[in-house]
């Protein structure tokens, strides 16, 4: 059973309005699997409608309120409310955009308003120049002076439009790139502030182009365009001495009508899927074309197979559609709609058919030839309204998605107090778990990563975590780190619940080497600088960061050195240069990528580590792993100097070979599907012939003198 559950907030216009106000409470949609292709469901707010077209199944939310057949003015009326209740939301945007550069904006408005009443000049102008050569041929007799002003007049509107259009032009990028640039600043602010469930959590996710913004914008500002447009066009459509009034109204029914007839059931909010297994297995087998699994596909000799699973699912899919369900939805609608359409259309050319028929010295070729560039006119701004204006709901909805980002709440609750504090010692931070469990979020294992934990680590000690895959390790070392909040029992720091300090405090004394760690795509001097942001320029110590870390032969090979930037932004691209020798040797020397082996990443990683313990803060140090792609050797100067670093600081291994640590461990912690096995020094744990010592004993050959 499908469950769809939507929580609305609407805005209020208040004094002062803020980011935080103006965010809707986000979605929270909780979707099962169902075998029916359309049923509705009924909720406390909505109910829904599912609708198989192809591949793809669209969920279609449907007000409880209107779920009976509402009518074209009623209709109209709820979305001017809308429109008026999204208004603070929608006059934020614009002031923010306003503010970032007020007289570039409103040359920019200027320009808009110029292009609104372009066509209205250009049709008067046409007609003006219809009317007097008529006039000419038919007495005769032209009048020179006549046409010469009139194609003057029409050479003077051509100049003028194209010369709006040329600053519109000019102008047009240069906001774009301010909007852009705003909004890229703001969503990288308020995204990197989010915690690791927080941002998990795909509610909170907004996955928004800053570029899209500025096409949001358009359509906002597009409808203010389009009124006035419209507003010129009805203006000299009155006014003509023939039919104005009721040409006007005529052009009126089809736009108007098309917005009711052709409505499409997911004109707003909806969820949408594909839910054939074979589509989404033929989207799986394109992306190993990527350069992501080209090694594996080649050493593998995956090719074969991945051409022949693709036909195989190509074959299965068969003809079900994949195209967008808006265009499947109308290719299921019957052709009356159009018909009715087309003839509604087709209403002012009845309209002066019949007046003809009435008085037929009342009209001629040109008065019709006029008539008929205003209704076409005048219908397509109409229907450009219409389309901006219901437009504007998809982008006020997209507004509120960005705005939404800055009154997230991170769910690891900030503390209040300072660390260090008065219970602290220098000799490090001490730990104490009082019967902790818990779970990642959103994981897919029916256990707890960790269950009913309870252990002490003295302050200064140095630990040694072992334990086999998916035992917990891990975790218990991104709760100390407070990554994550236990779901039950009590974590102490100091004797302080860790809930109760300031995270910047926490995180400034810790320092984390993990095997997932990241290589940032910046310079491998800054990449191991922001080990210590306030000294990332000191060069000098960069160096002896990166010989501390093993990384000062991986810099050495590199060309450019600590300057090297491993991984580039990607930038260059071309087209058609095939028989250009001289831009394709270009294109290949652009923003190459540096290949390095992982454990070259891990030792430059380490470097960054390092580098964290030169700042003279660090009270807790942590290594998850940092050694998976080293060699034994190089592990073994790894964790030498880690150990050496040790002075003033709690420190836990997590490591599989552990073999040449447990000799100089204060404490050893043996876990086992989730929980605490075993803790002591490695004479006491081998002596229970436990969980321990089996793990040991597997692996003491190989820490062994002889096979290292």
């Amino acid at each position: 059973m499908i469950r769809l559950i939507v929580h609305h907030k609407t805005p209020t216009l208040v004094s002062s309005i803020s980011r935080e106000q103006l965010a809707p409470k986000p979605l929270h949609p909780k979707i099962a699997m169902e075998k029916k292709s359309k049923e509705t469901e009924s909720l406390d707010d909505y109910s829904f409608t599912t609708l198989q077209h192809g591949v793809w199944r669209t969920l279609v939310p449907i007000p409880a309120t209107t779920t009976t057949k509402v009518s074209f003015m009623s209709s109209w009326s709820s979305k001017w409310n809308s429109f008026q209740d999204n208004l603070p939301v929608i006059w934020w945007f614009l002031w923010e955009i306003y503010s970032l550069d007020p007289r570039l904006n409103l040359l920019y408005f200027l320009l808009k308003l110029g292009s609104s009443v372009e066509g209205t000049l250009m049709l008067y102008a046409s007609s003006r120049l219809l009317q007097t050569v008529e006039i000419g041929l038919t007495s005769g007799r032209p009048d020179i002076n006549a046409v010469l002003w009139a194609v003057g007049l029409r050479v003077a509107c051509t100049a003028l439009t194209s010369a709006n259009r040329w600053a519109l032009l000019w102008v047009t990028p240069v906001l774009q790139s301010q909007i852009a640039a705003h909004f890229e600043e703001y969503m990288l602010q308020a995204n990197v502030r989010l915690d690791l469930p927080t941002s998990a959590d795909k509610n909170n996710a907004v996955d928004m182009h800053p570029w899209m913004i500025w096409y949001h914008y358009q359509y906002i500002s597009g409808v203010l365009e389009r009124a006035s447009r419209l507003s010129s066009q009805i203006i000299f459509t009155v006014q003509q001495p023939k039919g104005g009034i009721t040409l006007t109204l005529l052009s009126l029914v089809a736009p108007i009508l098309s917005t009711h007839l052709k409505k499409l059931p997911w004109k707003h909010a909806f969820l949408r899927y594909a839910s054939n297994f074979d589509y989404l297995r033929l989207q799986a087998l394109k992306r190993f074309v990527g350069d992501e699994y080209r090694e594996d596909i080649q050493s593998g000799n995956l090719a074969e197979w991945i051409v022949a699973e693709y036909k195989k699912s190509k074959k299965s899919l068969g003809n079900i559609a994949d195209t967008r369900p808006e265009i499947l939805f109308r290719a299921q609608n019957t052709p009356i709609t159009d018909i009715l359409m087309q003839l509604c259309n087709d209403l002012p050319t009845f309209y002066w058919a019949t007046s003809v028929i009435l008085e037929p010295k009342g009209y001629s070729i040109t008065t019709f030839a006029i008539l008929q560039q205003h209704a076409n006119a005048l219908r397509a701004s109409v229907v450009g309204l219409f389309n901006e204006f219901s437009q504007v709901g998809a982008a006020v909805s997209a507004i509120q998605e960005l705005y939404k980002v800055a009154g997230i709440k991170n769910k690891i609750a900030d503390g209040d107090e300072r660390y260090p504090n008065s219970t602290s010692t220098g000799k490090g931070m001490a730990f104490e778990l009082k019967n902790v469990s818990f779970a990642y979020p959103g994981g897919k294992s029916k256990e707890n990563a960790i269950r009913n934990v309870s252990l002490k680590i003295p302050a200064g000690h140095l630990v040694v975590v072992v334990g086999a895959n998916g035992s917990g390790k891990s975790t218990i070392i991104k709760l100390l780190n407070r990554l994550y909040d236990v779901d039950s029992g009590e974590i102490l720091v100091d004797g302080t619940p860790i809930q109760n300090y300031r995270l910047s405090d926490l995180r400034e004394v810790q320092a984390m080497l993990c095997q997932d760690h990241k290589l940032f795509p910046l310079s491998i001097a800054e990449n191991i600088g922001l080990g210590n942001p306030d000294r990332m320029n000191d060069l000098e110590m960069v160096l002896d960061a990166a010989e501390a870390g093993g990384a000062s032969e991986v810099i050495k090979k590199l060309k450019d050195g600590v300057q090297a930037v491993l991984d580039p932004v990607q930038t260059a691209t071309a087209h058609h240069i095939d028989d250009h020798k001289k831009l394709k040797l270009i294109l290949e020397n652009l923003e190459q990528r540096a290949e390095v082996s992982g454990g070259e990443k891990q030792r430059l990683v380490a470097a960054r580590t390092f580098m964290r313990f030169f700042s003279g803060k660090i009270r807790f140090a942590v290594a998850d792993e940092p050694s998976s792609a080293l060699d034994p050797k190089a592990e073994h100067q790894l964790f030498q100097r880690l150990r050496e670093s040790g002075e003033g600081k709690t420190m836990i291994f997590v490591t599989h070979r552990f073999g040449h640590l447990t000799k100089y461990a204060d404490l050893i912690v043996c876990m086992k599907d989730g929980q605490v096995v075993e803790t002591g020094t490695h004479k006491e744990l081998m002596a229970l012939d436990g969980e321990y010592s089996e793990l040991y004993n597997v692996q003491a050959q190989a820490f062994s003198e002889g096979g290292s």
